[in-house]
């Protein structure tokens, strides 16, 4: 997919031609200088506030022309959030800039993002073949037929396995980039409300919305992919057990019940292990044991505090001062 906003300012707007290429640049360039020669035309009758809501336009879109797109975006927020007619649409245009091209970069950064769904795709296949060649392994008596269906298929659910956490991932992308995109869609219509002449925003808003619908249709077809792969997994698992069941028992796979067809469920079952010296260790007899009334009083008398003694603060001494070990006990 290629995404690009396009518009047909003339230099007198000060705005944005694009999000991509040198002409985006120099436009911004153009950007810093249309609010700096209002400033000088107005003089001295601007407020120190409107002089601030200036500063903080320029700022934003130097920092957009440089690629700081989250020093652009602080600035240009400020810039909005000022109240001055005369900077919130430009800021609000280049807002809109900025956070379209923020998620861009996101996207592209993204392993996953391009990758997923062809690797969901290549897994749902081998899923297909493997599931295909234990349906042949339960109706036949080739031993060895039977014992290659079960290891195509214990290889087929790691790489369905691979591919659903990729597409998990993915999704975690898709959903971070669409929201700055809807902001950036929003900035753009606001820009274009604010002043009904400015077909340009109007334009990058429909532009960037065409955007978020192909990234939805992308995150549908992960979702349907992913929901397949999970089908396929527990397909696979229930052939290989009834598959494992079939074979002779020194031809089996290793495992207890459900051996490897159950591995990867087990994974992200599994309970944490407790960390070194976390865990309670049991009596010398190798059972655990419950403490006695007497042995617990014991136990809550030697760890209850001194009245007088304080609790340690850092490196600091508590309670009474120890007897110094080198003085001799005349």
């Amino acid at each position: 997919m290629t995404y690009m906003l396009t518009n047909e300012h003339n230099q007198k707007t000060g705005r944005g031609r694009g999000i991509q290429g040198s002409s985006f640049a120099s436009l911004l360039i153009i950007a810093v200088f249309a609010l700096s020669t209002m400033a000088a035309s107005t003089g001295g009758g601007d407020s120190d506030t409107q002089e601030t809501a200036r500063q903080l336009y320029n700022n934003g879109t130097e920092k957009l022309r440089d690629g700081k797109l989250r020093e652009a975006e602080s600035y240009l927020q400020s810039a909005v959030a000022s109240q001055n007619e005369k900077v919130q649409g430009p800021a609000l245009y280049n807002l809109g800039h900025v956070r379209f091209k923020t998620g861009l970069e996101e996207l592209k950064k993204s392993p996953e993002g391009s990758s997923a769904g062809p690797r969901s795709s290549q897994a749902l296949d081998t899923g297909s073949g493997a599931i295909k060649a234990l349906d042949e392994a339960l109706v036949s008596d080739d031993v060895k037929a039977m014992v290659a269906a079960y290891q195509r298929g214990r290889g087929a659910r790691k790489e369905l396995k691979g591919a659903t956490d990729a597409v998990k991932r993915a999704m975690q992308t898709y959903g971070s980039v669409l929201t700055k995109w809807q902001r950036a869609s929003g900035d753009f219509k606001s820009t274009a409300e604010m002043n009904s002449a400015d077909k340009d925003a109007q334009t990058n808003a429909e532009l960037v919305d065409r955007s978020i619908a192909k990234l939805v249709d992308t995150q549908q077809m992960m979702m349907q992919n992913q929901g397949q792969m999970d089908k396929q997994k527990q397909e696979l698992r229930d052939k290989m057990k009834k598959l494992k069941g079939k074979l002779p028992q020194e031809m089996a796979p290793p495992g207890g019940p459900g051996g490897d067809e159950d591995d990867d469920d087990e994974d992200d079952k599994k309970p944490k292990e407790p960390k070194a010296g976390m865990e309670e260790g049991p009596s010398k007899d190798g059972k655990e044991r419950q403490l006695t009334p007497e042995e617990a009083e014991r136990l809550l008398g030697m760890l209850k505090l001194d009245g007088n003694r304080k609790l340690p603060l850092g490196m600091k001494e508590t309670g009474e001062k120890k007897e110094d070990r080198k003085r001799k006990d005349w």
